[in-house]
């Protein structure tokens, strides 16, 4: 309709009309008035997953500077004009393209005069959603729009979103800037042009002599945005400041297009299914799963292509997946989505995961269809809850928790083990009807939800594959799992007469073999206990593209922590693992999702932050991140004692990764979780040696070099036993020695710095407090002769690593992280005494312990090796630089990673936390 229109104006024009849809094969383009271009023909990248992360809204504004640029390399054009299809073209346009012959880009505003009536919409309506109505645009294509279309459809490509909160209205509000940015930008403030509810109130229509006009100008065109074809009255769905019947002038014209459309079988096109908003199964894309996509995984990583349902770990797979199958009620990882989107939600169900999970469920069923959610995701939720009736939540938790556990340990169900209400609730009768035959107990469905095969087998768990997954209950699964006869009888009586039968004697036959061959059982099904519970037989591998690792952690912070999780991304690169980054740099600072521009698409958290910041960080992100990931903690800690008051960040994890045996050690002793020593990753620096003469060091001088960081609890560090044992070697040494001490973040009133003014006073040491690059920090340790700490303790010693990787001799206390690569093979190991914490030192308590490094042995050892020759260095020098490349190096770091991904992996894999609720 609105190509007739253009032409019947406009003889002699062309017009190409962009379908945002998946082609119909019914539909003829060929025969249509205008030339049908696919936007899957745009050369958009990835354009599966560009499709379904978008509404039909923001799809179809986000391909229009892809149109704009396919069409002018299509056809060579030196001006285009986009319309939006509900446009009725109704005059002459030559003065717009006319207009383009000297301009970059035509806009329109939505208004041109106040707005005082208080309707909607008013002046604030337009602050949100754009000064320019983006229905139309005319565009010259020339040296300075195309750098602009070239900067509009990459914002476009990631953000044409509509979040007017976040100041995002498609891509409307971004075409707010082009007067900015175009030197020749038309603002075409014609009362003829663009005439729609947000501008009638300041203009008014008549007809002469067929023709219409505004205000005494030609109407150009009217846009009918909002538009109802039952529901004309309404003028638009968008407006609340008139009514048809108010506006007489107008009336003829809605009349006349409401005929139109009629006439074009309006009624009968809308109802065509729009073919991104299903899945290839046909279940239907609900709204908020677009959103989670943008935010889980926004370059397609881990789905390219979300609209598959065929793969094994396909997105729609992961949205109804469980959030804990372990629950006796579990929820599909969507409803979290629809609880982190609601503010509402999370005030009337605040503990969704815990006391207000069955409310919370009773809603998500109850309120599925306003948002457009597939029985897929709730017909589970309900027949749980059918189960749950009249049992106390903390009871049921316990029971199939229990359960849960003892049949992954591979333990048996034996007689004895469970209460007779435990037996009468496992035993008892679930699925949506009750009377339907045979029986399937409780405990049945919790042996599916952990079996891959049996899923497999028995996909229709209460339909066709009932009898037969009752069958294998009363069979095979009794002798696996050692059933006690109260769960099989209630099951085996409701059998068909011959199938119970032989079931009776299936078990009959399977007695006898165990008397006379003890050996033959049927293990070969069932999980093997081990201490990381291995994937059983028949599961099936980890999806590959569940098996990247989402990294969050300080990545740009010129801290431990920071190196520390920039040395991981590295492994993972040196070993091809797939990862993201969730950075909480500054930059993320007022808004965690800032950080997470490459989203979480993989099942498995690495989060690089200290124990004390777990509780924050993890508060900080979207719940629904986090739901039914495998979370790890990278933590880093400086004494052999663990503070209880920490002890509650384990419970936001499911694992604690430790750098060193000594971190090890210390979680180990109360964490309640796994822990596993996981060596970092530390890259060998690349530095060029500083000038020692920049830092008044004598030619001829034995330069040994320490750096600590004022903010990281001096008294850990030691500065006074450094410069107390320095003293005493530069007294008993007969070559020259000179100390070059980096303190970063010294507030020069602090005690701290006058302590060390008095302390190097009359000593040949150079003091820099200034702030330096990485580089050149790397460039004072490839300078000096040695590096030396008599630090109380270290959690890994990470300055001690990369001067062993630059060929230094290291001088350290044997005592904390450092011990993992630090004797007296590889460096010179200063004695120590442990002495108790009278008092407590920032993050330590009172009553912990750490070294007391000897400053006499220390200064005996500077004497030593200032005077040893090359050659007596060497040795040490050589295993030194073996030793923390074996344990640090990026290939060696990622070969661990991979281990363990692989393990977790397997874990998964054999706790069915990917499992579809029966």
């Amino acid at each position: 309709m609105f190509t007739r229109s253009f032409l019947e104006h406009n003889p002699g024009g062309r017009v190409y009309v962009l379908i945002v849809d998946r082609p119909d094969p019914a539909l003829d383009y060929a025969a249509e008035p205008f030339t049908a271009v696919l936007a899957e023909s745009l050369g958009i990248p990835g354009f599966p997953h560009y499709a379904f992360r978008y509404s039909i809204l923001e799809l179809n504004t986000a391909v229009k500077p892809w149109f704009l640029l396919y069409l002018h390399r299509l056809g060579g054009w030196d001006r285009l004009c986009y319309f939006d299809p509900d446009i009725l073209i109704t005059g002459d346009l030559s003065e717009i393209y006319t207009a383009l012959g000297t301009g970059d880009c035509v806009l329109t505003p939505h208004v041109t005069e106040p707005i005082e009536d208080g309707f909607i919409p008013s002046e604030r309506d337009f602050l949100l959603s754009g000064i320019y109505n983006l229905g139309f645009l005319g565009i010259a294509f020339n040296e300075r729009t195309l750098p602009f279309l070239d900067w509009w459809h990459r914002r476009l490509y990631r953000e044409c979103l509509h979040a007017v909160e976040r100041g995002l209205f498609v891509d409307q509000r971004w075409m707010d800037f082009a007067p900015s940015f175009l030197a020749r930008a038309v603002i075409h403030r014609d009362p003829g042009c663009n005439v729609a509810y947000w501008n009638l109130m300041h203009r008014e229509l008549s007809q002469r002599e067929g023709a219409w006009w505004v205000d005494g100008t030609p109407l150009r065109f009217f846009h009918f945005s909002g538009f109802m074809l039952r529901r004309q009255e309404l003028i638009s769905r968008y407006q609340n400041r008139y009514t048809l019947s108010r506006r007489p002038d107008i009336q003829p014209l809605f009349r006349t297009y409401g005929e139109l459309l009629d006439a074009a079988g309006h009624e009968e096109l809308e109802r065509l299914p729009y073919g991104f908003g299903r899945f290839s199964d046909g279940t239907s894309v609900p709204g908020m799963a677009r959103r989670l996509l943008q935010l889980l995984d926004p370059d397609g990583k881990r789905w390219p292509d979300p609209f598959d349902t065929s793969r094994p770990d396909s997105f729609l797979t992961w949205l109804q997946s469980p959030d804990n199958p372990r629950s006796a009620l579990p929820l599909p990882r969507i409803a979290f989505s629809l609880w982190e989107q609601r503010q509402d939600l999370q005030r009337a169900f605040p503990a969704p995961d815990r006391r207000d999970r069955i409310g919370f469920a009773e809603w998500f069923v109850s309120h599925s269809v306003e948002h457009q959610l597939d029985e897929l995701f709730t017909r589970p939720v309900a027949v749980a809850l059918h189960q749950l009736h009249g049992r106390e939540w903390p009871e049921i938790e316990e029971t199939y928790s229990r359960t849960w556990r003892e049949i992954s340990r591979g333990t048996s169900l034996e007689a004895g083990r469970f209460s007779a209400d435990e037996i009468a609730f496992l035993g008892a009768e679930c699925g949506p009807d009750l009377d339907s035959r045979p029986r399937i107990p409780r405990l049945a469905l919790i042996l599916l939800r952990q079996r891959a095969d049996l899923k497999s087998t028995f996909p229709d768990l209460f339909g066709a594959d009932r009898t037969d997954f009752a069958i294998w209950y009363v069979t095979s699964g009794r002798a696996e799992y050692r059933l006690p006869a109260a769960f099989v009888r209630p099951v085996l009586r409701t059998l068909p007469l011959r199938k119970r039968v032989w079931a009776v004697l299936w078990w009959w036959r399977h007695r006898w073999r165990r008397r006379t061959q003890r050996t033959a059982t049927l293990q070969t099904l069932s999980l093997p206990e081990t201490a990381h519970c291995e994937a059983p037989l028949d599961a099936p591998p980890s999806p590959a593209g569940a098996a990247g690792l989402n990294v969050v952690g300080w990545a740009s912070a010129p801290t431990g922590v920071g190196e520390a999780c920039r040395g991981t991304l590295r492994a993972l690169h040196a070993a091809e693992l797939p990862a993201v980054l969730w950075n909480l740099g500054a930059e993320a600072a007022d808004d965690p999702l800032r950080g997470g521009s490459q989203g979480m698409p993989f099942d498995t958290i690495l989060f690089h932050v200290n124990a004390d910041m777990i509780p924050v960080v993890s508060h900080q992100l979207p719940h629904a991140l986090l739901v039914s990931r495998h979370r790890i903690g990278y933590w880093f800690w400086e004494l052999s004692h663990f503070p209880l008051t920490l002890a509650n960040a384990f419970g936001h994890l499911d694992e604690v990764w430790a750098p060193t045996r000594f971190c090890f050690d210390a979680f180990r002793a109360i964490a309640p979780i796994p822990v596993y020593h996981v060596p970092p990753c530390v890259p060998r620096p690349e530095a060029e040696p500083a000038d020692r003469k920049a830092f008044g060091v004598p030619e001829g001088s034995f330069l040994f070099y320490s750096a600590f960081d004022a903010l990281s609890i001096p008294e850990r560090k030691n500065p006074d036993g450094l410069l107390r044992a320095f003293a005493m070697a530069v007294r008993n040494s007969r070559r020259p020695l000179h100390l070059l001490l980096k303190v970063n973040h010294l507030d020069p009133d602090s005690a701290l710095a006058h302590q060390l003014a008095r302390r190097t006073a009359g000593l040949p040491v150079t003091l820099l407090t200034g702030t330096l690059s990485r580089a050149e920090v790397d460039g004072l340790t490839a300078a000096c002769d040695a590096y030396v700490s008599l630090h109380r303790s270290e959690g890994l010693g990470l300055p001690l690593i990369e001067a062993m990787y630059l060929e230094r001799p290291v001088i350290a206390t044997g005592y904390g992280g450092v011990t993992d690569f630090l004797d007296e093979s590889t460096g010179w190991v200063v004695r120590h005494s442990l002495v108790t914490l009278e008092e407590a030192r920032g993050p330590y308590p009172a009553g912990a312990v750490w070294a007391d490094p000897d400053p006499g042995h220390a200064a005996e050892l500077m004497v030593q090796l200032a005077t040893a020759s090359a050659q007596d260095r060497a040795t040490r020098i050589d295993a030194a630089l073996k030793k923390v490349s074996s344990l640090y190096a990026p290939v060696a770091a990622g070969a661990r990673l991979a281990q363990e991904l692989e393990r977790i992996g397997h874990l998964r894999s054999s706790a069915s936390l990917n499992a579809a609720t029966a």
